[in-house]
């Protein structure tokens, strides 16, 4: 039992020193990033993302320190802190009812990239609203992506 708490204790020990380096890493990155007024309008964040302070390199690590070369980030950032596909299913599973959960759709399922809604830096579209139009004026399904 010892010999599992020390264990435990080491690697514990091993994550906390790891995590600092990263956000030690992060800050250090953070603050070589010029963020003007011109870039904050240029790619403007979602309110909810502005509202936490994510600063470019929380979705673009490893991508240098100029947002003019920024390329647009995998799925694999978006569910790093939105859990999963399944987990955004069920969180609107409510609409399933009415054939509506846009994160689990009667024609793709939970398998639909996150961009091809969500945008960040410009507009969101309603991926759905292309072909059912009559069911997004009678306020079925949700007008805006977020």
């Amino acid at each position: 039992m010892k010999k599992v708490l020390i264990l435990i204790y080491f690697i514990s020990l091993i994550s906390l020193i790891y995590a600092n380096s990263q956000k030690e890493e992060s800050n250090a990155l953070s603050s070589s990033i010029k963020i003007t007024p011109e870039i904050k309008k240029k790619y403007p964040l979602k309110h909810s993302h502005n509202k936490l302070s994510l600063d470019c390199i929380f979705c673009h690590v490893g991508q240098g320190v100029n947002p003019e070369n920024f390329e647009a980030v995998d799925e694999d950032k978006c569910l790093f802190c939105h859990k999963s596909k399944i987990y955004l299913a069920k969180r609107l599973e409510f609409m399933d009812t009415l054939k509506a959960n846009p994160h689990n759709s009667v024609h793709d399922g939970p398998n639909l990239y996150c961009d091809e809604c969500h945008r960040e830096h410009k507009p969101s579209v309603n991926m759905c609203s292309e072909c059912h139009l009559k069911e997004i004026k009678n306020n079925i399904w949700m007008k805006d992506t977020p």
